[in-house]
């Protein structure tokens, strides 16, 4: 397999991930309009990870269209 198809398996990966993120976001958004006192706190913290873990899907996809993480796939060994 070419260094492009593993990047496009991984990119392809990853925005699966940002859309089951998207769904999370979405729901715990629905939850918080009616959420009171510590709940409230614990879905604000919920939507904080994911969108956090959304943001750096993101960043790597967007370095997936360069060449910069080429060396992790020609020598998946190398850090």
């Amino acid at each position: 397999m070419s260094i492009d198809e593993k990047k496009t398996l991984v990119r392809q990966f990853l925005e699966r991930c940002n859309r089951y993120a998207d769904d999370k976001l979405d729901g715990y958004a629905r939850e918080l309009a009616n959420a009171r006192g510590s709940e409230c706190l614990e879905l604000q913290d919920k939507i904080g990870h994911w969108t956090a873990y959304r943001a750096f899907n993101e960043h790597a996809i967007e370095e997936l269209g360069t060449d910069r993480l080429d060396p992790w796939f020609d020598n998946p060994e190398q850090p």
